[in-house]
């Protein structure tokens, strides 16, 4: 799985890169066919959301969360994915 974290000019030190790295890793005992993961850092006035974008064959899935900051927008976030994962492979395992 290739992890990319786009931070669409907001800065973020080098141990939050590591956290997401980290964090994003766990998605993998959801579904364990991810080829690619697309993080999207944005900063509206107060708000810090947290896109994530995952690449699996033949589809893709997203999710977008808002928090207070960006650890916040990336804990909701993950556990949305991670809803939309188990719904997604409990789809492809019905199709087989």
């Amino acid at each position: 799985m290739n992890i990319q974290i786009e931070n669409n000019g907001v800065h973020v030190d080098e141990r939050f890169d590591e956290q997401i790295m980290t964090k994003l890793g766990s998605l993998e005992r959801y579904y364990d066919h991810i080829i690619d993961l697309i993080v999207y850092l944005h900063e509206e006035h107060q708000n810090k959301e947290v896109e994530l974008k995952v690449i699996v064959k033949d589809d893709t899935l997203f999710v977008k969360e808002k928090g207070e900051s960006f650890l916040n927008a990336l804990e909701t976030s993950i556990q949305s994915m991670q809803i939309r994962l188990k719904k997604y492979k409990e789809k492809t395992l019905k199709n087989i």
